[in-house]
């Protein structure tokens, strides 16, 4: 059986990787989809490994990410924490802050937020957990969270596309997400973009938008040997067979490639909507999900999304562009694994200053250029004989650092009375933001009347260049 089954993935993988054609005796040569390749029935019995349930096997920052896997039928393998959550969305806390940073994009931007909350393998595909695993995962009590967190989100005011059909959909030969995998297939990306598009299109701002036609064509094929996969194969030493999807693109009716919608920053004309996201949007692979809704919508789409970002770095890296700064679009398509909770408060602190590029166009209340090493470093004093009075909730730090290669930081301010707040800033590795950070200074009734004293900013000596200097910003929010 072993050697049977090597024959029949050597046998596709020559059909994925050759042309994509097959020669059977007395039928001659013919392309075909993955689809349509023989099918064969063998009974693979690999399973996970014992070590694999067990948390401190996960001990690297890699292998944290699938904490725990989870043996599926057929060949399927889940993420406990990642894919197979219950609940979904952020606290009330998290909510104000998402509607605040919603209304604030459309209010000084004119852009309106489109929220896709994709949801998680779990919901989508619960008839691939195992019998015994189904006692663990209650799905009728996950799928109603979901679509209660997509609710709440609308009360928000934010334009959230109904995902909700996905998780009711009968099984098929295409499925929503790959076997051994953690992202969608372009099967699962098309059938999204179907549904986002036909939200969009109910927007009063797309009836102003110019329309072009574009055209979807398949291309060959994806090979993919999961992550999920990749990680059973760090922990247990075992190897799954690699799966093959068709692959697709889209380009602009007559021949145009579309591929215009992935414009560097700056481009004199941008496309009036942008997608930011992750991996699923853009990525090593391309599984088509930005040319999908092009050709579901009829519109040019800027696809700012950054693979290995998280849900946050690709929002962080296109608002601080010259691209959304001088031509912010109409519409911001924001695409997002559930498993985010979206309920930092961190993060709103953030992206809210980002969305009025900080400090600019405005002249700092306090303002200085210090040089800086690793450990820890004073780099702001409201003092020296011309105290200012800054109370916390009006004023936002802007930091800039001369390595725009610094990406992670710990800001401590101190207020009049000895109080503390303390904001850890971290960019993705692939996400560039040219040194630039922007925080507001801690709002709400317990902080409304602390006075700002100080600022000491932490770093790794990982992050610390030769010569490296940060120039320190106090100046107001822009948002009240």
């Amino acid at each position: 059986m072993a050697r049977f089954s090597a024959v029949v993935q050597h046998l596709v993988h020559q059909a994925a990787s050759g042309a994509m054609v097959l020669v059977a005796a007395g039928l001659g040569s013919t392309a075909v989809t993955a689809a349509e390749w023989p099918q064969y029935e063998v009974n693979s019995q690999i399973r996970l490994c014992p070590l694999a349930s067990h948390d401190f096997a996960y001990d690297t920052s890699y292998l944290k990410n699938f904490n725990v896997l989870v043996q599926g039928k057929d060949g399927w393998l889940f993420r406990s924490e990642a894919e197979l959550p219950e609940q979904y969305g952020p606290t009330e806390e998290g909510l104000l802050h998402f509607e605040r940073f919603a209304r604030y994009l459309k209010e000084t931007a004119g852009t309106e937020l489109v929220l896709v909350y994709q949801p998680t393998k779990g919901l989508v595909h619960p008839n691939k957990l195992s019998d015994g695993y189904k006692d663990a995962f209650s799905w009728p009590y996950a799928r109603s969270n979901y679509l209660d967190a997509l609710a709440r989100f609308r009360q928000a005011g934010v334009v959230v596309p109904d995902l909700g059909p996905l998780l009711d959909e009968p099984e098929q030969d295409n499925a929503y997400y790959f076997k051994r995998d953690h992202h969608w297939t372009p099967y699962g990306a098309r059938r999204t973009a179907e549904l986002v598009a036909d939200r969009i299109r109910q927007m009063p701002v797309y009836q102003s938008l110019s329309q072009q036609r574009f055209e979807t064509r398949r291309t060959g094929v994806i090979r993919k040997d999961g992550s999920l996969q990749d990680a059973a194969r760090r922990i247990c030493g075992q190897a799954w067979p690699t799966q093959y999807v068709d692959e697709f693109r889209t380009e602009l009716a007559g021949g145009t490639s579309g591929e215009g919608a992935d414009a560097l920053f700056g481009d004199e004309s941008m496309p009036p909507v942008t997608l930011v996201g992750t991996s699923n949007s853009k990525g090593a692979q391309d599984y088509n999900f930005a040319g999908a809704l092009q050709e579901f919508l009829g519109v040019e789409i800027l696809n700012v999304a950054v693979a290995g970002g998280s849900y946050d770095g690709s929002m962080f890296e296109y608002l601080m562009s010259d691209s959304f700064q001088a031509s912010p679009p109409k519409i911001l398509i924001w695409e997002i694994p559930a498993y985010h909770t979206l309920d930092s408060v961190e993060f709103y602190r953030q992206v809210v200053p980002m969305v009025s590029d900080g400090c600019s166009g405005q002249k700092p209340v306090l303002q200085q250029t210090t040089a800086v090493k690793a450990g820890t470093n004073e780099v702001l004093y409201n003092g020296g004989g011309q105290f200012l009075e800054l109370p916390s909730n009006e004023y936002l730090v802007e930091l800039q650092f001369s390595d725009p290669a610094v990406k992670e930081v710990d800001a401590f301010i101190w207020y009049v009375f000895g109080r503390k707040d303390r904001v850890d800033l971290e960019y993705g590795e692939r996400v560039e933001t040219t040194g630039r950070f922007m925080f507001e200074l801690p709002a709400g009734q317990s902080w409304n009347d602390e006075l700002f004293m100080s600022l000491d900013l932490e770093l790794e000596q990982e992050q610390v260049s030769d010569g490296l200097t940060v120039t320190a910003k106090v100046c107001r929010r822009q948002d009240q």
